[in-house]
């Protein structure tokens, strides 16, 4: 097909791998040369399913996403190259305006590239941040060394003479500073056992092994960096010294010494050595940290919290990426313990509004007074009790997100207040006369069906279409095993970090025994289980307590019924609800609203449980 210029101009300066789409016809319209490079072949007038390793319908919705945005990004969608190796891509899809076909843009990140790019940045930056701070640190060390220079050339060098018996003829002042002694009460003495006569480690020193003695005694200058010379008042000094002959009309007569004391600069220097190690330290530390940072960025490339692989979680992670940066209105269904707190959580960090507060409010147990005073705030004396004004969360919340939690649970009263501020977008303080403009996105989270509940006359309609502009679900954890392993892991490092508990591996037995517990208590039980587990094991092996006594509302005895047991009851209910809705699963009065679940959940169900369509016709 003929592409118009600024097209072709567009796929040629495109700086990633760009194909041009027909989207009707699924095939690759044009191409530049580093999209051919990319997938090892030429793609022009090819079919892109081939390159394709997602579900066709995953492809699909990406696709609708550009289309209706104009632009649109996705992490997920897997491709793979000519010969079949996989790639791992970041898409860009950009729709292009076309009077006849409707064209899609795709270019491409690749993600394992660019972490070979991090990863050798990241190595060259650490690099020049240890140099950097050897450098400062050797630097510290040569100021201080300089500044023992103009002392000792300040103060002198202590300098004595002794004759060929070792006994002294003379000491400069500098050498009497330094040792504590006059000249008088050295001159004339065997200098040896007064300032000599031992080591520093408290060993005796004998004379005929002194270097300063072999020197006079066999002509030979001799140079010590590393010796002890004793005060007047018992403490050693460390001192470097040198030891040269001398004559007197040819003879030799005994030798001069030079010393310096170095004390300070072998203190300098044990504090180099140990602010190097320290360094060394500090730079090993740093690396693994990263390297941990990196590994939990190639394992878990989710939203905050949100761990796992299934169908239903890259859903959930996929329409977090639609809403987030919205100002839409969001209501987050499901379980008790399946991670709505984490999606809202997730939403609100995801969003322009995450440098503003997420503000959360529980609305169980709570009278209409007070969650009038929590939300709409009060002004001082506006009840008995109010000494001071005192703002809403609704005003902490401006700009920002308000989290609405187990919003079921609202007293009906309450509901048209906040219906009204919903519809207003405005509200007023207790006791206050002015209204204070208000501007938010709501996300509320339920374990209930609130369509149900509105239907029952417990929950205001407008509230529930104000609330629910963007529906989303969390599902249970046993509709979603594959998910089980990753959870564990991850809940199994992080009680380790926090804990600072011995490492602990899952393995196969452990894994096995988690995927065959029925989780009523979803993510949150497996938490708290792997959380006692790994207490329990102190870095040997883990063993999980369950709780497996049944909840059912139609059984008050003892009795513990087994996996098997649960799921053939889970499978008689479906059959039973399917009989009610006469096999209609989706819409009103369907199977799925009838069990509070996604009609994809629901089908999901049926095929797993091997339901036929005689089960339910036979009523």
């Amino acid at each position: 097909m003929n592409c118009d210029s600024d097209i072709l101009a567009a796929l040629a300066f495109s700086p990633l791998p760009t194909i041009l789409l027909d989207t009707q016809a699924d095939r690759i319209a044009d191409h530049n040369a580093e999209a051919a490079m990319l997938f090892n072949t030429r793609l022009r007038n090819k079919n892109l399913s081939p390159f394709l390793t997602s579900a066709a319908t995953e492809m699909a919705v990406f696709l609708d996403a550009v289309i209706h945005f104009g632009r649109y990004i996705d992490g997920t969608l897997g491709f793979a190259r000519d010969d079949g190796s996989p790639l791992r891509l970041q898409t860009y899809g950009t729709h292009i305006k076309s009077s006849d076909k409707i064209l899609v843009m795709l270019g491409f990140l690749d993600l394992d590239a660019q972490d070979r790019r991090n990863a050798q940045a990241e190595q060259e930056a650490h690099q020049r941040a240890g140099l950097m701070q050897w450098q400062n640190i050797y630097g510290f060390f040569r100021e201080v060394e300089m500044q023992n220079q103009l002392i000792l050339n300040a103060a002198g060098e202590g300098i004595y003479g002794i004759n060929a018996e070792g006994k002294a003829t003379f000491v400069n002042r500098a050498a009497q500073e330094m040792l504590g002694w006059d000249a008088a009460d050295l001159i004339g003495r065997e200098l040896h056992s007064i300032i000599h006569h031992h080591h520093l480690n408290g060993e005796l020193f004998p004379s005929h092994t002194c270097p300063i003695y072999k020197s006079f005694r066999r002509d030979e200058t001799v140079r010590v960096e590393d010796d002890a010379f004793w005060r007047k008042d018992g403490k050693p000094i460390l001192v470097e010294y040198v030891s040269t002959p001398i004559y007197d009309h040819g003879v030799l007569a005994g030798a001069v010494v030079i010393f310096r004391d170095v004390t300070e600069r072998k203190d300098n220097e044990k504090k180099l050595r140990d602010a190097l190690a320290e360094v060394e330290n500090l730079r090993v530390q740093l690396e693994q940290e990263n390297d941990y940072l990196l590994t939990e960025i190639r394992s878990v490339r989710s939203h905050t919290g949100i761990v796992g692989r299934s169908p239903s979680v890259r859903n959930l992670a996929a329409q977090i990426d639609l809403v987030a940066d919205t100002n839409t209105n969001v209501l987050v269904t499901g379980a008790t313990g399946t991670g709505k707190s984490l999606t809202v959580s997730a939403i609100h960090e995801a969003s322009a509004r995450r440098k503003r507060p997420l503000v959360k409010v529980n609305c169980s147990d709570v009278s209409l007074d007070q969650l009038e005073q929590e939300l709409f705030g009060y002004r001082k004396a506006a009840f008995r009790g109010a000494t001071r004004d005192t703002v809403g969360k609704l005003t902490l919340a401006q700009n920002g997100t308000l989290h609405l939690d187990e919003v079921s649970d609202l007293p009906k009263a309450f509901q048209a207040k906040l219906a009204n501020v919903l519809q207003e977008q405005k509200y007023r303080r207790l006791g206050d006369v002015t209204d204070i403009p208000v501007k938010m996105t709501i996300i509320s989270t339920t374990n209930r069906d609130l369509a149900a509940e509105v239907q029952a006359g417990r929950f205001r309609q407008d509230l529930f279409f104000e609330l629910s502009v963007f529906p989303m679900r969390c599902e249970r954890l046993q509709d979603r095993p594959e998910d089980i392993p990753y959870l564990a892991k991850h809940f199994l490092d992080a009680t380790s970090r926090r804990l600072r508990l011995p490492p602990t591996r899952l393995s196969k037995a452990n894994i096995e025994a988690l995927l065959a517990y029925p989780w009523p208590g979803n993510v949150r039980e497996l938490e708290n289980v792997i959380e006692r587990a790994a207490i329990l094991a102190q870095g040997g092996k883990l063993k999980f307590e369950f709780h497996t006594r049944a909840h059912d509302d139609t059984d008050t005895g003892d009795a513990v019924l087994s996996d098997a047991d649960l799921r053939a009851r889970e499978r008689d209910n479906l059959i039973r609800c399917l009989q009610r809705s006469n096999g209609k699963v989706s819409g009103s009065g369907g199977a799925a609203q009838l069990l509070g679940l996604a009609p994809t959940t629901v089908y999901s169900r049926i095929k797993s449980f091997a339901i036929t369509q005689a089960e339910w016709d036979t009523v």
